[in-house]
C-alpha cells in the first residue's frame, strides 16, 4: 500500500510540474485565464499569474522527489481546493472560461467543467491516499 501511495503522489507531483511549466511558458495566457473567472482584481490576477506557476513547480518537485512532503501536501491540497472552487463557481455562473490548468489549449466550456473538476478531486484523493499509506506504514513499524 505504501508504494501505491508514493506512486500516486509522484503522479500528482508530475501533474503540478507540468502545469507550472506550461504556465511559465505563456504567462499572459495564464493571466487571461485568471481574469475570465471574474473573481479577482487585475492586480491580484497579475500576482497570481506570476506566483502560482512557481508554487506549482515547488509543490510538484517536492512530491516527485519526496522531500518536505508535509508542506507539499498541504500546499497541494490548498491549491486543488481553490481550483475546484474557482471551476465550480464558473460553472454555476455559466462563464465561458479557459481553465488555465495546463495551458490555453482547451477551454473548459467546450469540454464542460466535469473533467477539470474531477481531475482536481482525483488529485486530492491521490494526496489523501499517499498520506494514509504513509501513516499505515509508519504505524506498522511502531508495533
Amino acid at each position: 500500500m505504501r508504494r501505491l501511495g508514493q506512486f500516486v503522489e509522484i503522479i500528482v507531483g508530475v501533474a503540478f510540474l507540468w502545469a507550472g511549466i506550461v504556465k511559465l511558458m505563456d504567462p499572459s495566457a495564464f493571466l487571461s485565464a485568471i481574469l475570465t473567472y471574474e473573481v479577482f482584481s487585475y492586480k491580484v490576477s497579475v500576482i497570481a499569474s506570476l506566483g502560482v506557476p512557481y508554487l506549482e513547480l515547488c509543490v510538484g518537485a517536492c512530491l516527485v522527489f519526496r522531500v518536505m512532503k508535509g508542506g507539499a501536501r498541504l500546499l497541494a491540497v490548498g491549491l486543488l481546493v481553490v481550483f475546484v472552487i474557482l471551476l465550480s463557481q464558473a460553472a454555476m455562473r455559466g462563464l465561458d472560461v479557459d481553465c488555465g490548468c495546463f495551458g490555453s489549449s482547451a477551454k473548459s466550456s467546450e469540454a464542460g467543467f466535469f473533467w477539470p473538476i474531477a481531475r482536481d478531486i482525483l488529485m486530492l484523493v491521490g494526496i489523501g491516499l499517499g498520506m494514509i499509506a504513509e501513516e499505515n506504514a509508519n504505524g506498522s513499524r511502531e508495533k
